[in-house]
């Protein structure tokens, strides 16, 4: 079932960016008093909508939607704005959010809001010079579990099931624009997940930001997983969102390339400029002649599709020198 909060773009612009959040997290809270373990709710984004999945099955789906209606008018129709709510069966097979995710989602949002996220840099690196850089690519640590700094892997697959991401994404992007103008000298890397691959109103701040800077767009380097996982109705609209980003100036790179090769993510990324090769080939090149080769046929067709090809996973001297074997220039740890 999918209930669509109209407006967004208004709703934000009155109440601010974490209003669409609060809205999903309710949503959940809402779904899970209603079916119990058995209910699942995904945020994504379209056009002007802000949408909330939820998963379920049964005639009470009806009751839920046309409660969250009524609360919508009363809550929202004194500051003129119309909800709108459409139902319709989901993909299956998609894991739920349990308890736990919608909590470490929550300390997520705080650190968001709280500015308590570091952005950790890893160079991508000459094979033969390691302060050529070709750019460094950031990944966000959070300070929130336990008042910790998190690494990405401990809060991710969470803020993946909940819906998170796609405002995950846009507040790190806002922090490497940030800093992308205070240092002229750096190119970043930025990784967007599939939720966040579709546009809308909610990316036209960055556009537009993008589109008046090309020095600063020329900086940022877009990393997409090609098993990223962009939903089958968004899949015409990711390839117009990378589309408008390379229109922009950015670079777009294809990350963990081999894994998956003909998967809807990779066919939505148009004329990449730098492929990332999985570390899983450089870690069995090290072991037989075979994997080797198999390595250096994934370079040549990465070569034929993109100007820089980067393998990641090499350590050491020996890794090096395979890297420059297959004719590969860049590296990353």
């Amino acid at each position: 079932m999918l209930v669509e909060v109209a407006n967004s773009f208004a709703l934000e612009r009155c109440f601010g960016h974490m209003f669409g959040d609060a809205v999903d997290v309710d949503l959940a809270e809402r779904t899970r008093q209603f079916f119990g373990v058995c209910g699942r709710v995904q945020a994504i984004c379209g056009g002007n909508l802000l949408n909330s999945e939820l998963v379920t099955r049964g005639a009470r789906g009806c009751g839920l939607a046309r409660d969250l209606a009524r609360r919508a008018e009363c809550e929202l129709g004194e500051q003129g704005f119309a909800p709108s709510v459409a139902i319709r069966l989901m993909r299956p097979g998609v894991d739920a959010p349990t308890r736990t995710d919608f909590a470490i989602a929550g300390h997520v949002l705080r650190a968001i809001a709280t500015d308590a996220c570091t952005l950790v840099m890893s160079p991508v690196y000459s094979v033969d010079d390691g302060c050529d850089v070709l750019y460094f690519e950031c990944s966000p640590w959070c300070r929130a579990l336990g008042g910790r700094m998190s690494p990405p892997h401990a809060y991710l697959p969470s803020s993946t099931r909940v819906g998170l991401m796609c405002h995950l994404d846009r507040y790190v992007l806002r922090r490497v624009l940030d800093l992308l103008k205070r240092s002229p000298e750096l190119r970043i890397g930025v990784n967007l997940t599939g939720q966040s691959l579709v546009v809308g109103l909610h990316w036209e701040d960055l556009f537009d930001q993008l589109s008046a800077s090309p020095d600063l767009a020329a900086r940022l380097v877009v990393v997409i997983a090609e098993s990223a996982e962009i939903e089958v109705e968004c899949a015409g609209c990711a390839r117009v969102f990378l589309a408008r980003l390379k229109a922009a100036g950015c670079l777009i790179a294809i990350d963990q390339y081999g894994l998956t090769y003909g998967n809807a993510a990779g066919m939505e990324i148009p004329d990449p400029d730098i492929v990332k090769i999985a570390p899983t080939f450089i870690s069995a090149a090290r072991r037989n002649d075979r994997a080797l080769g198999r390595l250096r046929r994934l370079v040549e067709l990465a070569a034929n599709i993109a100007r820089d090809v980067v393998v990641i996973g090499a350590e050491g001297d020996v890794d090096l020198q395979l890297v420059r074997d297959v004719g590969v220039r860049w590296v990353q740890c």
